[in-house]
C-alpha cells in the first residue's frame, strides 16, 4: 500500500514490533515463575505491553493512523476506556475499602 515507518513497510514494522513485545511478555513471565520480580510487576508489564499491541494493531492494521480523519477515529476507539478509568477511580475513592472487596481478577 505504499505505507512506511521509518523507511520500512508499515505491516513489517509492526510485525516486528509485535514479535519483540511478544518476546518482552514471555521473559517477564519466565522471570516470574525464577522468582525474580514479583507477581505484581509481571501484570504491570503484561497490561503495559497489552496497551501497546492493541494500539499498534489499532494505528497500523486497522488503518486508523493513515486515513485523513483519524483524530476522529481514534477518539471513538478511545472513547469507552475513559468511562472505565472512571469507573475504577470512582470505585477506589468513593467507598472506604472499596477495593477490598473488588473481585480477586480486579486487583492485585
Amino acid at each position: 500500500m505504499g505505507h512506511t515507518i521509518f523507511g520500512k513497510d508499515a505491516y513489517n514494522m509492526n510485525f516486528a514490533m509485535l514479535m519483540i513485545l511478544t518476546a518482552v511478555e514471555v521473559g517477564a513471565v519466565a522471570s516470574s515463575v525464577n522468582g525474580d520480580i514479583s507477581e505484581q510487576m509481571v501484570i504491570f508489564i503484561l497490561v503495559s505491553i497489552g496497551v501497546v499491541k492493541f494500539l499498534g494493531i489499532a494505528f497500523i492494521f486497522m488503518h486508523l493512523r493513515m486515513e485523513p480523519d483519524s483524530n476522529i477515529l481514534t477518539l471513538t476507539a478511545l472513547f469507552p476506556s475513559f468511562f472505565i478509568l472512571m469507573m475504577f477511580i470512582f470505585i477506589a475513592i468513593t467507598v472506604p475499602g472499596a477495593p477490598d472487596s473488588l473481585p480477586a481478577w480486579c486487583r492485585f
